[in-house]
């Protein structure tokens, strides 16, 4: 049975990461780490939580904003 909550350590493995790695992003805010709460002193994840958001980045809901100002349309000539 798999478990309903989990912390750094099966967070980094299911993503691929580091536990440094996850650690150094939580304090910075990543946008590519999912949303955690504290149970405690731990910090925690939701299994079904971080699927949902890997989910949610495959379709890009995720995506950070692009730098820089927009883009203007090019002025139209009128004869």
């Amino acid at each position: 049975m798999e478990p309903e909550i989990i912390h750094i350590p099966e967070l980094a493995q299911m993503l691929s990461r580091s536990e440094s790695a996850i650690r150094s992003a939580r304090q910075a805010s990543a946008a590519w780490l999912p949303p955690s709460f504290k149970q405690g002193n731990r910090i925690c994840w939701r299994v079904s939580t971080v699927r949902q958001f890997l989910q949610e980045c495959e379709s890009g809901l995720h995506a950070p904003a692009r730098p820089g100002r927009k883009r203007q349309a090019p002025p139209t000539l009128t004869l």
